[in-house]
């Protein structure tokens, strides 16, 4: 492994302060990557000069693209750069998230060496994702997980097959050439979880490592209603209109490709129920999140709906 190449891929968009943060936090690691490839959805906020004026000297590569194609399009952008160019192991991370200490990807690649495992093994590991010492982000098994919770259920500091995928997130270029990169017509949403689904289904060795922290912001805190549906605690929240077409349509999308088709139903209901019980405009809401449904029943991928 002395000779893997290893690069980061963040995606940003007109983020660039949080960008800032995340590049510094690579470049505080005490594992030095070789390249931290930045794929930028046609921000207009100066992010591109900003990163070059902060950090001069570095090796970065820039890839500015000439329209929006969303987290979904700048991981596929991102990962495919990476793989055509030659890197055994590609960390995936959002520009408003960073590792949280010095030690996050070396524990990703002690865990590696730990199991024996190659860069033409078919892996996915993932840092613990913390919003702080003592909370996580998204949780694990329940949205209620803390973090003594996930040390509780470790074996061995790990946690196997459950992650938050694209959070710190590491992936073998084994993996690549087996399950393809992720699917860029997911535009945005979901796009995390149809590749940790597609890395299941390919029997990828997948765990979360506890030792190593990644640090993300819980969204939407303070909009969060708590609620016990079909069995299970939800955090339901509602985004803008045209996000909540693109979460409906590809969840629902996911799951009518899979042997969980009954659970779109689940899901339309649980939006629909999210957007009565929490403030938006809920008119458009609706219509979108029905719109989305019949296009994920439909197959029907892509930018369809204008970010606004």
């Amino acid at each position: 492994m002395e000779h893997d190449k290893v690069a980061t891929v963040t995606v940003t968009y007109n983020r660039k302060e949080m960008l800032i943060e995340n590049i510094q936090a690579i470049l505080n690691q005490n594992y030095n990557v070789d390249t931290i490839i930045i794929v930028d959805n046609n921000s207009s906020d100066n992010t591109k000069e900003t990163v070059f004026n902060k950090f001069p000297n570095e090796n970065i590569k820039y890839i500015y693209l000439e329209e929006n194609i969303g987290g979904a399009g700048g991981f596929y952008t991102g990962c495919k750069y990476a793989f055509d160019n030659g890197f055994d192991w590609i960390i995936l991370m959002d520009d408003d998230g960073k590792p949280k200490d010095e030690y996050t990807i070396s524990n990703l690649m002690k865990e590696i060496k730990n199991k024996n495992l190659t860069s033409n093994d078919k892996v996915m590991l993932n840092s613990l994702v913390l919003c702080n010492d003592e909370k996580l982000s998204f949780g694990l098994f329940d949205i209620k997980d803390t973090v003594q919770d996930i040390k509780i259920k470790a074996e061995k500091e790990i946690i196997l097959n459950h992650i938050n995928p694209f959070n710190g997130t590491l992936i073998s270029k084994m993996l690549i050439k087996q399950i393809g990169f992720p699917n860029k017509d997911f535009f945005i949403k979901g796009d995390e979880q149809d590749y940790f689904n597609r890395a299941l289904q390919a029997n990828s060795y997948i765990a979360t490592v506890i030792d190593s922290l990644y640090y993300h912001p819980v969204i939407f805190e303070e909009n969060i209603k708590k609620i016990k549906l079909f069995g299970k605690h939800y955090n339901l929240f509602v985004e803008k209109p045209w996000k909540e077409y693109y979460r409906t349509r590809n969840y629902t999308y996911m799951y009518t490709k899979s042997k969980y088709k009954k659970a779109s139903i689940k899901l339309l209901i649980l939006r629909l129920f999210s957007a009565l019980v929490c403030k938006c405009n809920k008119k458009e809401t609706v219509k979108m999140i029905i719109k989305g449904y019949k296009d994920g029943k439909n197959e029907t991928l892509g930018k369809k709906v204008k970010p606004m």
